[in-house]
């Protein structure tokens, strides 16, 4: 079985901050399919027949035990992580098969769980801002601006989580590969936004 797990920090008081992008993209997974969160201790989560969305309870940086109480519950053989990067420009997507942490606190806590080759990734940028310190900045919300630069990417993601599911990670790979490309020439021509089938 699949595991999808979003990073975040739970709480209402954190909704909408930048280093929740993960929260933030399950969430919109849930609302376009019209799912409701089951809620336990460790964190909430949401089981179909193929995956199970998970998003911690725990806060960020004890992400990881999130994982393992959902590893002892299921038979999970495949796994992908979805959540911010500050070192990657505003709704930039990268996606990648394993790679270190990159001083994010919630990979390395899952890193305490599974190693990291065993983790796929979908990370979206959200930017970095030198006037304010990496902490404060991830836990500010995005502005409105912000938000309409990275909704159509956000939706993206939803997609590339859908293809996880239904698929396979190599049909992610391949997906995000042909939408670089469109949105590649779809920028030559002076369109902003990647075209959308």
């Amino acid at each position: 079985m699949k595991l999808v797990i979003g990073l975040g920090n739970p709480t209402s008081e954190y909704a909408g901050t930048r280093h929740n992008i993960g929260f933030i993209c399950l969430d919109k997974w849930a609302l376009k399919h019209k799912k409701s969160w089951s809620q336990d201790r460790e964190f909430d989560f949401i089981q179909l027949r193929k995956a199970i969305l998970l998003k911690p309870n725990t806060w960020m940086n004890l992400s990881g035990n999130a994982l393992a109480e959902a590893c002892r519950r299921w038979n999970l053989d495949d796994f992908l992580v979805v959540s911010d990067d500050l070192e990657l420009d505003l709704a930039v997507i990268r996606i990648r098969n394993g790679g270190g942490d990159g001083g994010h606190n919630g990979l390395k806590s899952l890193f305490d769980v599974k190693l990291p080759d065993e983790l796929k990734r979908i990370r979206v940028g959200i930017g970095r801002d030198e006037s304010e310190t990496a902490r404060d900045f991830v836990l500010d919300r995005f502005s409105e601006t912000e938000w309409e630069n990275l909704e159509p990417r956000l939706d993206f993601v939803v997609r590339l989580i859908d293809t996880y599911i239904n698929r396979d990670f190599n049909q992610v790979l391949n997906e995000y590969s042909n939408w670089k490309k469109s949105y590649s020439v779809a920028k030559s021509d002076g369109i902003i936004c990647p075209k959308e089938e």
